[in-house]
């Protein structure tokens, strides 16, 4: 066969050779993000005693979660900007709680990013650093810069994070020029579970030209100890 026809031959496959691979690669990079997704114990508030520590615009209020607690007493507030928590305070954190704590966060996760979009940026011998479009925010993709990074060794989460390069006009009247959401994963201790370490949610901006805000908060989760032996003796749980 002549060069020129394995030249001719070589142009008539390769694209479809080259869309092929390419499918199987981005097929693959998702599949890493799934998997990513499910190393993480995102119930792990089961069987794990922890500190949650959460800093807002206002205040910096520290609490505790005890599965050995009865279901109502589970959440303690410890403290409130370094003072004793009012009777008010811990029946409010308390209510809160209760109707912000869901076994829901591995598909908020995975609801986050549009399906199918996850791409790679960068390869490391540690880590993979993904790209992805966020989900349902058509009007945000070109306006931020959204990450996952995935650790290499064990196939988890290292972080999720999404912020704009700028200015998102998300609804009419309204203009974020700073957007910052991103989730953090860590192992609750050596040999423990990868669990949610941390969430940093940030939005500057302003609503019909005389509103401005700017409001900020930040969560970790801390001191993990492991309860699950104890809670067979737990009541009403």
């Amino acid at each position: 066969m002549s060069p020129r026809i394995l030249f001719a031959f070589w142009l008539a496959i390769s694209p479809t050779c080259m869309t092929s691979a390419w499918a199987e690669t981005a097929a693959d990079y998702n599949k890493i993000f799934e998997g990513a997704v499910a190393a993480v114990d995102f119930n792990f508030h089961r069987n794990w005693a922890y500190t949650e520590t959460r800093v807002d615009s206002e205040h910096v209020w520290v609490g505790r979660s005890d599965p050995r607690r009865p279901s109502r007493e589970r959440w303690q507030l410890i403290s409130v900007d370094d003072r004793e928590p009012t009777e008010a305070e811990i029946k409010k954190y308390r209510k809160d709680k209760a109707r912000e704590h869901s076994d829901k966060g591995d598909r908020s996760v995975t609801a986050i990013v549009e399906p199918g979009s996850v791409r790679l940026v960068e390869e490391t011998d540690e880590y993979w650093l993904f790209g992805f479009i966020p989900n349902d925010e058509e009007d945000i993709e070109d306006s931020v810069d959204a990450t996952i990074r995935v650790n290499k060794a064990h196939g988890h989460l290292e972080y999720i994070d999404l912020r704009n390069h700028e200015t998102i006009k998300p609804a009419f009247g309204v203009r974020l020029s700073k957007l910052i959401m991103r989730l953090t994963f860590a192992p609750a201790a050596d040999g423990g579970p990868v669990v949610p370490v941390s969430t940093q949610a940030e939005a500057t901006g302003r609503a019909y030209l005389v509103v401005s805000f700017d409001e900020q908060e930040v969560t970790r989760n801390s001191n993990f100890e492991y309860v699950a032996a104890d809670l067979k003796m737990v009541p009403d749980r």
